[in-house]
Parts: structure tokens; C-alpha cells; sequence
């Protein structure tokens, strides 16, 4: 069996690995990097023609963004993914197209033709050659690990994975059997520890009603997917429950539509959020809560007299976010809550970094509102990925890869042993194993 790096190694974003063996070329995920020039993954277009499976952990566009790409230089396979990856994936590769227009690697056509190549796996299930299984990543809807079955052995590779359980989503499970691993790095620098769940909660629930004191309004970047779902919910319960003020919560972006494809694929979520569903008045995802901006000027959000927004994008590369923050970047009254990963490079690791004046187009935006890193996060820490890959049975070689080079280091450190070898490939790097 060979293994490449195509993207993700020793970076974060355009995860893309390709395996070889048995007459099969596999590629796992297809992502782009999310920056403002995006990279793609390092794979020739000779090389698209000759794949035969392509296998989609799930739909963040690190993972996804470049699989139309596939279909432009030819590729004519399936492309393996959960259903809720595929219902996500047509809004946020829509969505990607409309926003990158004529520099895109890609057209519509091409996404029509991904869609229509779409093999739809359940967890649990074996494609119907027996070499794919997908199991519950606990990282967002429809995520998954993906086990790969071949010459009589067996790769694991996690894409994205959340060992805790959310408000939506049960958490991965560990003590899985695989002879190699392919583990992402995210958080696994030793530095990265993630209080408990309702810590995390309650500092969040007080930062904002701190600022709502004071007279602020709160923007929280998001993600379309994922991170968006989850703090929604954290509000509508505190707000229903009396521990918030009532206050409006505006979405803007996509993260309106993929509430709707969230509640069409609730047999995916925790068993308690399908209850609250099919008890119709207490339905979490049609709360009288969420308003949604009309006007293209959001004066109603800026004319309220309170507000918490929710916008995409989560890194703030672009999308109504920036609208938002330079109306109340100038106002220290205001708050910007961070909720996810912030990219190297990117607006959002900017200002946690301390930026006050932000160069953004053609502007300069002065920030005077607070900044602050709330302790969410849909990945698993430094300390559960090394319980993830020490709970594996007869595991013999692990890859770590989706990380800043640091925290990748600090994870292998911590995931050898003697009878584990632990690599950290660099870009296009193969191994036969």
C-alpha cells in the first residue's frame, strides 16, 4: 500500500491523500486552503484521470472545495460521502463558485456532474466492493472517519474529529482496530486543552451578558456549518430559559440554509434534539429568536438596540461578517467572539493576534470593539487525539497531518511507542507501508 501527501501535510487546509494499492487509487477528501489566495492540492491532472474511488470525510471546504476541480480534468468515478455531506456540500460549493466567479478551478456543470457521482455510504455500511466503511467523526453533520480495507489490512483516516459530544452530536468513538492511522493535528499542540463542555458554556453565556450590560452588541464569525448550529442552540436555550436577556439573535449568510438541511437530516443528530423536533412546539432550529436580516444596509440589526449576530464567513475571508465588523469595529462597547479555528493569515487570526487597524479591499478598519477566543472548538485536544490513537488496537504506523508544524510535533511526541511509528510527512511525500 502507498500512501501521498497532497495537501494538509504540515499546513492546515486542501486535505487531500492519495492511496494506492491493488489496482485502486483512492483519494481521500479534496480540499482547498483557506486564504485569500487559495491553494489547491498538489495533484496533476493526469493523475485525476487515473483515480478510481474518491472517498469525502465531510463538507468544510478544506476537505471539499477542490472535488469539482476533479470532474473539470476529467475524472469520471464516485466520489464516497454521508448524505448530510452531500445535501451540505451543494449549498457551500454553490455558494463558493458564486463568491471566487472567474478565477474558479472550476463551473457549475462540474459540480452537476460531482452530484451526480455521488455513492451515498451510511455509518457503518461497506460499499458494496467491501474497501470503504465510514464511521461518526463527531466534528460536524454527517462527518465521518473513513476505514479503507485492503491486501488484507486496514487504514483508518479521521478527517476532523470531536471525541466529546456536542448540544447536536454524539462524539467519535475510540478503541478502533486499524494497522495504520492517518490522524489530523488541529489542536494537538500541548498548549491546546479544551475545558469541559459546560465550563466552556458558561463562560461564553457571561461574556455576553457582560457586554449586553454595558450596552454592546456581540459578533460571532462563523462557519456556515458546524460551530453556527451549536452556539445557536447554546443561545436559544439560555435565552429560553430566562439566564439571558431577551435578545434578538440576527443570522445572515448561509448559516439560515443549513439550519434547514440540519433539521432535514435530524435522524443524524443526538437522540434529544430529534424529540424536541417532533414535539413542534419546542422545535430548536424555528426558535421566535432568530431574526433574519432583510434590508441590504442590516439597519434593523444596527437600529436594535440589542443585537447577538451570527454571520459567515468563519475566518472572515470575506462574506457579511465584514459588513458587521466595520460598522462596529469602532465602538469598544461592542464584542467580536471567535468561535473556531482561525487560519494562519486570516482576518480572524489577525485580530486574536492583537490587530487594530485591519487593511481589508481597500479600506483601513480601525477596531477599538473587544476581541475575544471563546473556548468552544468542534475538534478534539491534544490530550483526546493522543487518547484516540493510543486506544487503537495493533496500530503500527500513524501519519499526523491537518496541523500547524508545532502542534504536529507535539502529538507525534505523544503518540509513539514501541510498537507505533509515528511519521510527519511533508508535502507530496509517499510511503509504502
Amino acid at each position: 500500500m502507498k500512501i501521498t501527501f497532497l495537501g494538509a501535510a504540515r499546513e492546515v487546509g486542501r486535505s487531500a491523500i492519495l492511496v494506492e494499492s491493488e489496482g485502486e487509487k483512492i483519494l481521500l477528501d479534496c480540499g482547498i486552503k483557506m486564504k485569500k489566495n487559495e491553494e489547491f492540492p498538489l495533484i496533476e491532472n493526469s493523475e485525476i484521470k487515473k483515480l478510481t474511488k474518491v472517498v469525502l470525510s465531510h463538507a468544510h471546504l478544506d476537505h471539499s472545495g477542490y472535488l469539482p476541480a476533479l470532474y473539470a480534468a476529467g475524472y469520471e468515478g464516485k466520489v464516497y460521502m454521508t448524505k448530510p455531506t452531500r445535501d451540505l456540500i451543494q449549498l457551500l460549493l454553490a455558494d463558493a463558485l458564486k463568491i471566487q466567479k472567474e478565477w474558479s478551478p472550476y463551473n457549475k456543470s462540474d459540480i452537476d456532474a460531482l452530484l451526480k457521482n455521488i455513492e451515498i455510504l451510511e455509518y457503518n455500511q461497506l460499499s458494496k466492493d467491501k474497501k470503504i466503511r465510514f464511521q461518526n467523526a463527531g466534528h460536524i453533520l454527517g462527518s465521518a472517519m473513513t476505514e479503507i480495507f485492503l491486501e488484507g489490512r486496514k487504514l483508518l483516516y479521521t478527517g476532523d474529529i470531536n471525541l466529546r459530544s456536542s448540544r447536536l452530536l454524539n462524539g467519535c468513538k475510540t478503541g478502533v482496530e486499524a494497522d495504520f492511522l492517518i490522524i489530523e493535528s488541529t489542536y494537538g499542540g500541548k498548549g491546546d486543552v479544551h475545558i469541559p463542555t459546560k465550563e466552556a458554556t458558561n463562560e461564553f453565556i457571561s461574556k455576553i451578558n457582560e457586554v449586553q450590560k454595558e450596552g454592546g452588541k456581540i459578533l460571532i464569525p462563523t462557519f456556515a456549518i458546524g460551530r453556527g448550529q451549536e452556539i445557536l442552540f447554546t443561545l436559544e436555550n439560555h435565552l429560553k430559559s430566562g439566564v439571558m436577556e431577551k435578545t434578538p439573535i440576527f443570522l445572515d449568510g448561509m448559516v439560515k440554509k443549513a439550519l434547514k438541511i440540519y433539521r432535514h437530516n435530524a435522524i443524524y443528530l443526538k437522540k434529544e434534539v430529534q424529540r424536541r423536533i417532533l414535539a413542534g412546539d419546542d422545535d430548536p432550529f424555528k426558535s421566535e429568536f432568530y431574526k433574519f436580516p432583510k434590508t441590504k444596509s442590516k439597519k434593523e440589526v444596527f437600529q436594535s438596540k440589542k443585537a447577538i449576530i451570527l454571520a459567515t464567513s468563519g475566518m472572515m475571508t470575506g462574506g457579511p461578517v465584514m459588513k458587521y465588523l466595520e460598522k462596529l469595529a469602532g465602538d469598544e462597547k461592542n464584542m467580536l467572539i471567535i468561535v473556531g479555528y482561525q487560519s494562519e493569515g486570516s482576518i480572524g487570526r489577525k485580530l486574536l493576534e492583537g490587530e487594530k487597524k485591519l487593511k481589508y479591499k481597500d479600506k483601513i478598519i480601525d477596531v477599538k470593539m473587544r476581541v475575544w477566543n471563546s473556548p468552544f472548538s468542534a475538534h478534539s485536544d491534544h490530550k483526546e487525539l493522543v487518547q484516540f490513537a493510543r486506544s487503537m488496537k495493533n496500530l503500527k504506523k500513524a501519519f499526523i497531518v491537518h496541523g500547524e508544524e508545532e502542534r504536529l510535533f507535539d502529538l507525534a511526541e505523544d503518540i509513539k511507542s514501541k510498537n507505533t511509528e509515528v511519521f510527519i510527512p511533508h508535502l507530496k511525500e509517499s510511503f509504502e507501508v
